[in-house]
């Protein structure tokens, strides 16, 4: 196994984005791996490493405003001042294009938290570009979501698309830790692995605000996978739920809300599965090692 880095840039706005390709000798089909919010790529290599011990290629890809693809390089938690989610879903098929151009190998897609939404909305877009889709830690569709917006809006109007909000960061997660007995930082929701949330909170590139824009492109982006509908054409595309069982971003109506509105879409091959005794990072959580072996086994299961 070998690693290198891809370099990105967007015919958008020039904004530079930073991938790693982990490529193996044979590979049977490429997994991408998608962050989630105020998270980036370096946080999954042991997936990565454990897929290509199994011989599948592997992307990561960190998305705009995070990890090593910065906004202009410096701004955190920010896509772009026009079409941020849009311009984020399409770089990210450009880069997977780019890098399967030689190979064309079948793609499963993995998204965790906000990766699930932007995974969700590329399957939505570009389904034909897939072979299956897995879905990390899922957060559900706010019931106070549209008034979010209009927060997020006003925000947006008054201090400018790239103020990084911690009103909107607060109204966003605040509550997230108040199922957990004795909590000891503000981020105990993400993991029950003391180490993990100890490396989380030690990394500048975790855990930070995002700007007013980001919250408004990010329920852009939920509304384009829960309350825009569509309607499936590989009808058979295996599609995994899966979440920590005391993970509060699936909550109110948890992940078998999500897979039904896949379902009622036309997608036949579609499961879910909560993991006990775990949080929202279910691979850096206390399961992980399992977790990764289960992953491998049902990616091999699709092909």
């Amino acid at each position: 196994m070998s690693i290198r880095a891809h370099n990105y840039v967007s015919p958008f706005d020039s904004q530079k984005l930073k991938s790693y390709v982990y490529e193996v000798k044979k590979p049977k089909a490429m997994v991408v791996l998608l962050h989630g919010m105020a998270d980036h790529q370096g946080r999954y290599k042991a997936l990565a490493d454990r897929l290509t011990k199994a011989d599948f290629k592997v992307l990561t890809i960190d998305q705009r405003g995070h990890g090593e693809s910065l906004y202009n390089g410096i701004l955190k938690g920010h896509f772009s001042d026009e079409d941020g989610w849009q311009r984020n879903l399409q770089d990210i098929r450009s880069i997977i294009q780019e890098v399967n151009r030689k190979d064309q190998l079948p793609i499963i897609l993995f998204g965790h938290s906000m990766g699930s939404i932007v995974a969700r909305s590329y399957l939505k877009h570009y389904e034909s570009d897939l072979h299956a889709l897995y879905l990390s830690g899922s957060p559900d569709l706010s019931p106070i979501a549209t008034l979010g917006k209009v927060i997020a809006k006003t925000v947006r109007l008054v201090k400018g698309k790239q103020h990084p909000s911690p009103l909107l960061t607060k109204l966003s997660f605040g509550s997230f830790n108040k199922d957990i007995p004795d909590a000891k930082t503000p981020f105990d929701w993400v993991s029950t692995d003391t180490g993990n949330i100890a490396a989380y909170n030690a990394d500048p590139l975790c855990g930070f605000d995002c700007t007013s824009d980001f919250f408004v492109e990010m329920l852009n982006g939920f509304d384009d996978v829960y309350t825009k509908d569509w309607l499936a054409n590989n009808k058979k595309m295996p599609i995994r739920f899966e979440s920590g069982r005391q993970d509060p971003c699936h909550k109110p109506k948890g992940i078998e809300w999500a897979a039904n509105k896949l379902s009622s879409s036309g997608y036949e091959n579609v499961s879910t599965r909560y993991i006990e005794g775990c949080r929202h990072e279910i691979y850096n959580d206390i399961s992980r090692d399992e977790l990764m072996d289960s992953f491998v086994s049902w990616c091999e299961d699709t092909l």
